[in-house]
């Protein structure tokens, strides 16, 4: 990393005698903290995108527990047909395993999202671990 702008300017200032006049960098300051500022706004969209992620997961959770418990309800229902009757529960039985089958192929997709969140989730974690390396001034 190169020297601070003072031990620079001395090294420089060595070299060329007492009376050169050695020019200060315009705006180096301001823009040092345009960088700094910019970071932040990084540092905060990050954060930003992770309680968004978060948000996701959560909403999927509940889709899924929706179904789950859609699914369970469907398991006592007998459409307002009579179980005892054996074309009847064979109807009822066909419909439960499709409503069922309905519910369970969502649920198992809403898992995989919840899991493909949870890899990005990953990756903005390791965008925050990014740390500029601003010389000194």
């Amino acid at each position: 990393m190169a020297d601070n702008w003072s031990t620079t300017k001395a090294k420089a200032q060595k070299i060329l005698g007492k009376d050169a006049k050695i020019p200060e960098p315009k705006s180096l300051k301001r823009v040092r903290d345009d960088w700094w500022s910019a970071f932040a706004d990084y540092q905060k969209s990050c954060g930003d995108l992770e309680n968004k992620i978060l948000a996701l997961q959560k909403a999927a959770s509940s889709v899924k527990l929706t179904l789950k418990q859609y699914g369970d309800e469907i398991d006592d229902e007998a459409f307002g047909l009579d179980e005892k009757n054996k074309d009847d529960a064979k109807k009822i039985k066909e419909a439960h395993d499709i409503l069922k089958g309905w519910a369970d192929d969502l649920e198992k997709g809403i898992d995989d999202e919840i899991d493909e969140l949870d890899e990005l989730d990953k990756h903005v974690i390791d965008f925050k671990k990014y740390k500029p390396k601003q010389p000194s001034t």
